[in-house]
């Protein structure tokens, strides 16, 4: 005769075997690949066109400023309806040099994306999104006259909040890298959802940038948002870790911007570390890529400060990425 435990633990098997488990949220390849051309040019994406892009979990159609645009994502391990706790996303440095120049992106696509975050999800064991600035890797805009402004900001904050709401995410480990790393850097200031804020060779004192740079004309003429600015409205939360990785050899940004906006946070003081690796590739000594994605995965999977510092010293100089 089975015992009260016995039938109780029987009881248990059988729930576990009949409940339902949870339904990954899986972006779902196709074949698009993406279109140097259609980036020199814009990419403008119908609602109805997005309608089918979010059928398959690679975009949300979000309105700013009155305008919608379809913007893009490439995600792995994500809860379907949720709750995801804590989601791992990167942001990519610019893709254009010039006005006429696409230096990333070239024979990659919607399916070699979703694959790269599959490859982190399963290192950090933890949902990973690739999400796509707007006109780059298949998001709608044009790239190279939104980058670095105001409406960049408002596009990439409006796409997290899209995504927060369609899997229900509480936190994020928030990484990019230059041009990413920049966006990044100014979400911080906005958002109090980034637990960890991972700044891989970012021009986040973006105005120092331009005068280090001898480009004190462009200080006229365009149109930017300067996250140093910002750094006052960072909120302090003591769980938030934010790590800025540079090589101090780095000609694009200089260093010494990515040391003026590091103490600034440390004068909020806010929990920040300053990461010098002479590790970026020749000449412009400035793709911290790898570096940057290690960071924001282990940050996101719950790993020690000394951990990460530790791992981003310990790795070995990395190639150039195509995906930026």
């Amino acid at each position: 005769m089975r015992t009260a435990k016995a039938i109780l633990s029987l009881i248990s098997t059988a729930i576990c075997l009949i409940a339902p488990r949870a339904i990954l949220a899986q972006s779902r390849p196709d074949d698009e690949m993406f279109d140097p051309l259609k980036v020199i040019n814009g990419m403008q994406i119908t609602r109805s066109a997005c309608e089918e892009m979010e059928q398959r979990q690679t975009a949300v159609w979000v309105r700013v400023d009155g305008r919608g645009y379809c913007l893009r994502y490439y995600a792995v391990g994500m809860t379907l309806d949720g709750p995801n706790p804590l989601v791992a996303a990167w942001m990519s440095g610019d893709v254009m040099g010039g006005p006429k120049s696409v230096a990333h992106q070239q024979g990659l696509g919607v399916a070699s994306m979703i694959e790269q975050s599959r490859t982190l999800s399963n290192r950090y064991a933890v949902p990973y999104i690739f999400l796509a600035r707007p006109g780059t890797y298949g998001s709608s805009g044009k790239h190279y006259d939104v980058r670095h402004t105001p409406l960049e900001a408002r596009l990439v904050e409006a796409q997290i909040d899209a995504l927060k709401a369609r899997y229900h995410v509480d936190r994020w480990g928030l990484g990019g890298h230059s041009g990413g790393g920049t966006l990044a850097a100014e979400l911080l200031a906005r958002r109090s959802d980034i637990q960890c804020a991972i700044l891989s060779s970012p021009a986040a004192a973006y105005r120092a940038r331009l005068e280090a740079r001898g480009w004190v004309h462009r200080l006229k003429a365009e149109v930017y948002f300067d996250p140093y600015d910002s750094i006052g409205q960072i909120a302090k939360q003591p769980e938030r870790r934010i790590f800025l990785i540079a090589d101090p050899r780095d000609t694009n940004i200089p260093f010494s911007t990515q040391e003026l906006y590091f103490d600034g946070l440390k004068r909020q003081g806010l929990n920040a570390w300053l990461v010098p690796l002479t590790k970026a590739p020749k000449p412009k000594y400035h793709s911290l890529v790898d570096f940057g994605e290690t960071a924001t995965g282990m940050c996101a999977s719950g790993a020690t400060t000394d951990s990460i510092l530790k791992k981003l010293h310990d790795m070995p100089q990395q190639p150039d990425r195509i995906s930026n």
